[in-house]
């Protein structure tokens, strides 16, 4: 059973593919990858990821915590950034983390 965690801060977006993931502080005070339910690939997405994790896992590899983070309406309420507030409007309730790897770093088919 995955662990439920409120996200209190927005740390900061990654650019990297159309999903615009976030690292987000949460209530446990741990940083955590979150991906939003309100991002354009859906929900359904959320749902692959989730899969594919405790597929991982269940083979033996080392695949960070999965977690349901809690987004709050006021959590985007003063980003500057109208995209960013726009995916966390439409993300309020329940949406899917990972825990953060500090250091890691995206991959590169050409390494």
């Amino acid at each position: 059973m995955l662990r439920t965690v409120r996200a209190t801060r927005y740390v900061t977006p990654l650019r990297e593919g159309g999903s615009l993931p976030a690292i987000l502080e949460a209530d446990d005070s741990g940083l955590y990858v979150a991906k939003f339910r309100g991002a354009g690939q859906g929900p359904l997405a959320l749902l692959a990821e989730l899969v594919a994790g405790e597929i991982g896992r269940a083979l033996g590899l080392r695949v960070p915590e999965l977690v349901f983070i809690e987004i709050d309406a006021a959590l985007g309420r003063n980003e500057p950034d109208a995209e960013i507030r726009d995916l966390l409007k439409r993300s309020v309730g329940l949406n899917l983390a990972l825990d953060y790897l500090p250091g890691s770093t995206m991959f590169d088919p050409g390494r």
